[in-house]
């Protein structure tokens, strides 16, 4: 097996051989943090960006969000020029129609290449998903539970959260967001159009047990993520029989378990 190497400009990226190409029913997942060095390192590398990507990095007016979304896109533009083996000038990125309003404004895509992505950042952290069908990721703030975010919830997801003990209950709410919002990624839909609060996917497993909601045909399954956040991937799956990815983590070593993040928000449920 061709050995991964390190980007020698950003050693936070283990770029994967060329040709290379996810197995079925597995993720690869990158978890970057855009501390000082890495972002400067990363500001000069800008170039590689095309020119919408840096419109949109221009106009954050937190140097923070700026460094984190340009880190983003330059991961993303290394990683897949790898797999290609071409210019990361030269990756194109298009636009999958919509599934529920068929207009081109659906998930990320790679007209040259039937790979598969997502990526997500929030903060100073990054986190980009690599697969051979459909995938989604998501990453969140563990204090970004509050009242307001429980209530974009469908229905049936805010009476499962409410009817566990209060002490559970942010985690329960922070797992089905990422959850919820890896799977729309994925799918292609987004976060507009009240598809929030129509799709119920459950709190998962490890609130739900048995009675957990996953969508026909994926799999969406918790990710490690850094102290303080929780992550989730959804991945279609191409194979019937199979119940969970298998996830490779590549990029900086700051993670643990999502279970193992501090609660936040418990005043909530007082």
């Amino acid at each position: 097996m061709t050995a991964w190497t390190q980007h020698h400009l950003l050693p936070q990226i283990a770029l994967p051989p060329t040709g290379y190409r996810p197995a079925a029913d597995h993720i690869d997942v990158w978890t970057l943090h855009a501390d000082p060095d890495t972002a400067g390192r990363a500001q000069r590398l800008g170039t590689l960006l095309d020119a919408t990507e840096r419109r949109r990095a221009n106009s954050f007016p937190s140097t923070d969000r700026r460094d984190t979304y340009v880190l983003a896109h330059l991961a993303l533009r290394l990683i897949l020029a790898s797999c290609l083996g071409t210019a990361p000038r030269a990756v194109t990125i298009g636009r999958a129609l919509c599934p529920s309003c068929h207009k081109p404004h659906g998930r990320p895509t790679l007209p040259q290449s039937n790979l598969h992505f997502s990526l997500s950042h929030t903060r100073t952290t990054v986190m980009l998903a690599l697969a051979r069908t459909s995938v989604g990721i998501d990453l969140e703030a563990v204090d970004r539970v509050d009242a307001a975010l429980l209530r974009r919830l469908h229905p049936n997801e805010q009476e499962a959260i409410h009817r566990l003990p209060p002490a559970h209950r942010p985690r329960a709410l922070l797992d089905c967001w990422v959850r919820k919002e890896a799977y729309l990624k994925g799918y292609g839909a987004g976060l507009g159009a009240g598809h929030l609060q129509i799709v119920d996917i459950g709190p998962g497993p490890e609130f739900a047990g048995d009675s957990a909601d996953t969508p026909a045909g994926w799999l969406v399954t918790p990710l490690a993520a850094p102290p303080g956040y929780a992550a989730a991937a959804a991945l279609r799956s191409g194979t019937a029989a199979c119940r969970h990815p298998t996830i490779a983590h590549h990029g900086c070593d700051l993670c643990s378990h999502p279970a193992h993040a501090a609660d936040a928000g418990a005043a909530l449920w007082a």
